[in-house]
């Protein structure tokens, strides 16, 4: 008869997650409790089924994007870039990209707000970081008119349409599968303007692996009201 890991191994497993995907200690420099990309691959290289085993890692700490730290600090990059002065985080969950997040727009200048509804999938006791406010996207994107919006992994079926359509915003990033996949609603790859980035897109893991990941901005309603230049 086949058996599955032992309580013992699902344990030790679980331990080891939560000791790799955590939250920043006190003092800690911003970008420290983040892996770096190679040490990413490394771990996901060592593993008979890379996808299972992001999986396992999401289900034992709640996080479905790993950020490293080149990916926030390709992330800050772009946002300089594009100048962007206001930034909002939605679905922040526990906060893990979050942490990394706050005091990289702290420093650059960059008002910023990360905000999850707590009504997710999963529930534990783990600690949730102090950034993270209880409330609805929508609400605090039109309280915060940012430019941008940051969205990791959105639960399957939920349209991005209505923050896009926002006259306020530039573009939305979202993080998540190739053409929708288990993220998102799919017909807004169908129907929204877009365009996959191949930069952000590099770095950092999604839950079901590198084959399926995708960085992808949608653009904001801003860009309908934008005067076009006359040729």
């Amino acid at each position: 008869m086949l058996s599955g890991p032992s309580f013992r191994d699902h344990r030790n497993f679980e331990r080891f997650a939560r000791d790799l995907v955590r939250l920043p200690g006190p003092g800690e420099d911003p970008l420290e409790y983040l892996l770096p990309e190679a040490r990413w691959r490394e771990l996901t290289h060592q593993v008979p089924d890379e996808a299972a085993w992001l999986m396992a890692l999401s289900q034992a700490t709640g996080v479905y994007f790993f950020p490293s730290r080149e990916w926030v600090q390709t992330l800050m990059r772009y946002l300089k870039l594009l100048g962007v002065t206001r930034l909002l985080e939605a679905g922040a969950g526990r906060g893990y990209l979050t942490a990394a997040l706050a005091p990289g727009c702290a420093a650059a200048g960059i008002r910023f707000r990360a905000v999850d509804r707590g009504d997710g999938e999963f529930v534990s006791d783990l600690p949730v970081y102090a950034g993270v406010e209880r409330a609805n996207a929508l609400t605090a994107a039109r309280e915060l008119r940012p430019e941008v919006v940051l969205y990791a992994w959105p639960p399957p079926g939920q349209s991005v349409a209505p923050l896009c359509q926002m006259d306020f915003l530039h573009y939305l990033i979202l993080i998540g599968e190739a053409g929708g996949g288990a993220t998102g609603a799919r017909e807004d790859w169908e129907t929204l303007p877009h365009k996959v980035s191949p930069a952000l897109s590099r770095y950092g893991c999604g839950r079901t692996g590198a084959l399926s990941h995708r960085v992808t901005v949608f653009y904001g309603g801003a860009h309908r009201f934008s005067p076009k230049k006359k040729t």
